[in-house]
């Protein structure tokens, strides 16, 4: 945006206790930075019925809807103060009370979707919106034609292709052995439990059948101290680099040879632009089942594998097999990398940008 228009004036609405909103407050291209109330609307379709008898699912439901009312009344008062000339949502559930309290200003204001099926945030507030940015082609969604645009989504400039020359760089940056064979395993942002420990299980057997396997996990914070108590009980744990949190998960995954990650669009639009072989574990438990969607799309398009997670938990074997019978294929890694390569959009961050301002 400041690249496009240096005068342009940024204005940040968060969620109150955003574990993440501490990093936005710092950032020199935002002038002003608010948080308000906000909830969500807690599914789970695993557990069926009995959702919608547990005490603790409904309290909680029932809780951050008064959030959202009082989110709604925050929102409408910061807008109506800074008279925004329009706003741009990306669709996580405090995006209501702002695009609805922006709608009730008479402010335009756009959607993204990173995944295959729109958050239910952006499907409530769909109605009202000027522009639908979208990251999968556009009749793949339920939005007006004339009005929704395929652009991507925005990612970290530092997620570039990487070749055989900046993998060796980055591993030499990681001190990572250049003739490794290389895996990362990511949960998303803020990990993935029963992933980390799906993957601690069979770490000793993965060693033992590749001895020239190297692993950087991942865990994410609020697993951290779990993933270590797991890892120190097994014999491997030497050949494991375990992080809880990274600014640069574009080093790791481009010193990868293989990574292995949920199916959060943002991991995979910038895994794609690194044209980098993966195994997709989606998440079976979130309400909408996007993660599954964003990950057939590109297994029907090889350009990645997949797994479900509720397979390998019952069936561990299978996980562990796939991974070696893929690190050890070559021309399987590179038949990958090079079809995700073609999903690439490394300059959506510059489309967005010019849209939000055209609009502007």
């Amino acid at each position: 945006m400041k690249k496009n228009d240096p005068k342009i004036e940024l204005v940040y609405i968060g969620q109150k206790g955003d574990q993440f909103a501490e990093l936005v407050s710092k950032d020199p291209n935002f002038s002003h930075f608010y948080t308000i109330r906000a909830g969500k609307f807690r599914r789970y379709p695993s557990d069926g019925w009995k959702q919608f008898i547990d005490v603790v699912t409904f309290y909680k439901n029932l809780r951050d809807f008064f959030f959202v009312l009082i989110g709604l009344f925050e929102a409408y008062f910061i807008l109506r103060k800074i008279k925004p000339k329009i706003v741009f949502s990306r669709g996580g559930f405090v995006s209501v009370p702002v695009c609805i309290g922006a709608h009730w200003n008479k402010i335009n204001y756009i959607t993204h979707d990173s995944d295959l099926i729109p958050s239910l945030a952006n499907r409530i507030i769909a109605p009202w919106a000027t522009a639908h940015v979208v990251a999968f082609p556009i009749g793949k969604y339920k939005y007006k034609q004339g009005i929704t645009y395929n652009l991507g989504i925005p990612v970290d400039a530092k997620f570039k292709f990487v070749s055989d020359a900046e993998k060796n760089r980055l591993r030499s940056k990681l001190n990572i052995s250049q003739t490794s064979k290389v895996i990362l395993v990511i949960g998303g942002g803020q990990g993935a439990r029963d992933l980390n420990n799906i993957f601690i299980g069979i770490t000793d057997s993965l060693v033992k059948n590749i001895p020239d396997l190297d692993i950087i996990h991942i865990v994410g914070k609020n697993n951290y101290k779990d993933a270590i108590h797991k890892y120190d009980k097994i014999k491997a744990q030497h050949k494991v680099k375990i992080l809880d949190y990274t600014e640069e998960v574009y080093a790791y995954s481009g010193a990868a040879d293989l990574i292995i990650t949920r199916a959060g669009a943002t991991n995979l639009a910038e895994f794609a632009i690194q044209g980098k072989p993966l195994i997709i574990i989606p998440s079976s438990y979130l309400a909408s089942g996007h993660q599954i969607e964003n990950a057939r799309f590109l297994v029907q398009s090889k350009a990645a594998l997949m797994l479900n997670d509720i397979t390998i938990q019952k069936n561990p074997d299978q996980f562990e097999k796939l991974i070696i019978s893929t690190i050890n294929n070559k021309k399987l890694l590179k038949e990958l990398s090079h079809n995700i390569a073609k999903f690439a959009n490394s300059e959506a961050s510059d489309k967005i940008a010019k849209l939000i301002i055209n609009l502007n």
